[in-house]
């Protein structure tokens, strides 16, 4: 048997679904790419077991699209209120973000770790910090506190690119987008001033500002931007959309400043970013399902209405030079995509959307 906890994981749940002993199980993994934390369920593992032992022959096991959707680790519902106290001149003094979401994180971790060890680690935190990652806004705030309702949804919930990222930051980027029109301030000086000499991110934000010709995302411009912080790495992202014909948003241009750290091989850092940024569209737009007598809806890729190549906007990437550590660009492109086209959204209608996926209903 491997010796990674990953195989070892593997190899418990099929001896456990096949009723033999785990030191009869020998898992051979396979160097055959990414899996977007697939490779941390096992349910093919064991229902590859139970077929092979009962038909006594070797199995090869495919799921259809269908039976894969219907039967996966869904991305968290979450849902949040936040409050801020801002001073005469429009500065956050206080912040508090309260998060009712699955506790993703302990149910992970049971799965993939099950025992007393798994259990007593999650015992001792409270709330889970994995429901609430990127929660913590990258601003200099006196006085923030992030709170974790852990919800029961009735839906397994597994891991996402960008995790919890994806929601934090869109409650995150699109309330600061509020405060700045509140203090009458010019949403991406707002954020500048609001970093209290973080430079990383101010500098993000300038060049993606100077890149795609912000204009300060006035009334009817259609121009939004938004900025996180994420594994010892920084971006923000400005995006151009309106809302088509149908309703739905189209979002013409994304516009990313990275800073990285140092990067080792910039080429596989712009992929990374680009393919995130694309991530970031389709978790903004849809790749979304409802259930229906405790079923997904979505049974195939034209259901979850993901963005085609006649979709994808005009995208620009900048990799800002540093000589600061490398930090990670996997996941980095995904979380500032959605509150920068919501914030769009605002400037071209006047309206804000608050849910993900971006469906304005009239």
């Amino acid at each position: 048997m491997a010796a990674d906890s990953g195989a070892g994981a593997r190899a418990r749940a099929a001896a456990l679904a096949a009723g033999i002993a785990e030191a009869q199980v020998v898992i051979h993994p396979m160097p055959v790419g990414g899996s977007f934390g697939a490779a941390l369920e096992h349910d093919a593992a064991a229902q590859a077991a139970v077929l092979a032992v009962r038909l006594k022959r070797p199995v090869s096991l495919v799921w259809s699209r269908a039976e894969d959707l219907m039967h996966d680790r869904y991305r968290p519902a979450a849902a949040a209120r936040l409050a801020a106290r801002l001073d005469a001149r429009g500065r956050i003094l206080a912040w508090r973000t309260a998060i009712a979401a699955p506790a993703t994180g302990a149910e992970i971790a049971a799965r993939v770790l099950p025992g007393i060890a798994s259990r007593a680690a999650t015992a001792l935190t409270r709330g889970d910090p994995h429901a609430v990652g990127g929660a913590l806004p990258a601003y200099a705030i006196p006085a923030v506190a992030v709170v974790h309702h852990a919800a029961e949804i009735g839906v397994p919930t597994g891991a996402l690119r960008g995790g919890a990222h994806g929601y934090t930051a869109f409650f995150t980027e699109t309330f600061v987008d509020e405060l700045a029109r509140i203090a009458a301030t010019e949403p991406m000086s707002y954020r500048i001033g609001m970093l209290g000499g973080g430079a990383r991110l101010a500098r993000c934000l300038s060049t993606a500002a100077s890149l795609g010709g912000w204009n300060g995302g006035v009334p009817g411009s259609g121009q939004g931007i938004a900025a996180h912080a994420f594994r010892g790495s920084f971006i923000a992202v400005l995006a151009e959309a309106h809302l088509g014909a149908d309703r739905r948003p189209v979002v013409e241009r994304l516009v990313a400043a990275v800073d990285c750290g140092v990067q080792i091989n910039p080429d596989l850092v712009r992929q990374q970013i680009e393919g995130g940024l694309i991530f970031g569209l389709a978790t903004a737009l849809g790749a979304a399902t409802g259930f229906t007598r405790n079923l997904a809806d979505a049974r195939g890729f034209g259901d979850l209405h993901l963005p085609r190549l006649a979709d994808t906007p005009d995208i620009t990437v900048e990799l800002i030079r540093s000589d600061e550590a490398p930090g990670g660009v996997g996941e980095l492109g995904v979380p500032a995509v959605a509150p920068a086209i919501a914030n769009a959204i605002f400037s071209a209608t006047g309206f804000r959307l608050r849910d993900l996926p971006l469906r304005p209903s009239t």
